[in-house]
């Protein structure tokens, strides 16, 4: 199970390489960058498979993984992330999370997992318009993501969360520390916000 699902891991990484260089406006996707994020799929899809036994959210999860992969790229090269990709993903997620909930009765689960879309979009949204600095591709990424640690928990929810925005500020101080970023340059936030949700739903999968 775990091999074939590397492999398919590795198919749809690849294949979204290829997304993901008509995703990108104004720079080209080199060869390492294609390999590396197809490389890396198929590593999630490992990870998750191993996790994971449910069957639909392995299909969820692997779904989100698969897609947060052009979306860290897009948004590390051009620091925006595509709604023509964050935007669907709701409805796949939604969806299979609904179908869990009625073959295992998961309905608590189903509901929170609806609220944390709704709190982190909505506290994402305050924070762009009072504070600045995140783009509406933050916001809509939140709500994803949201939906996707709800499933778990509300700690998973709030340590997921944290764990976006600690990384986000390590790797601030380091590239100002080392010279390489001044303090106004922007930075994605994307790609941070991905790694901390992934590294939380590795948390929490046991046994699903």
């Amino acid at each position: 199970m775990i091999i074939s699902w590397t492999a398919l891991g590795v198919l749809v990484g690849s294949a979204l390489g290829l997304m993901t260089r008509k995703l990108l406006h104004y720079r080209r996707l080199s060869r390492w960058s294609w390999t590396a994020a197809a490389a890396l799929t198929g590593l999630l899809f490992t990870a998750l498979a191993w996790r994971m036994d449910s069957s639909v959210t392995l299909l969820a999860y692997s779904y989100l993984a698969a897609v947060l992969v052009p979306l860290a790229m897009v948004d590390l090269a051009e620091q925006r992330l595509p709604g023509v990709v964050v935007l669907p993903s709701y409805l796949v997620l939604a969806g299979a999370f609904g179908v869990d909930a009625v073959l295992y009765a998961n309905y608590d689960n189903l509901l929170r997992s609806v609220a944390g879309m709704v709190v982190l979009a909505a506290a994402y949204l305050g924070l762009a318009l009072a504070v600045g600095g995140l783009g509406a591709g933050d916001v809509k990424l939140a709500g994803l993501l949201g939906l996707a640690l709800g499933w778990w928990s509300w700690t998973a929810l709030f340590t997921g969360t944290f764990l976006g925005w600690l990384l986000a500020a390590v790797v601030r101080v380091a590239l100002r520390t080392t010279g390489r970023a001044e303090r106004d340059d922007p930075m994605p936030l994307g790609p941070f916000l991905a790694l901390g949700a992934v590294a939380t739903v590795m948390l929490n999968a046991t046994g699903s």
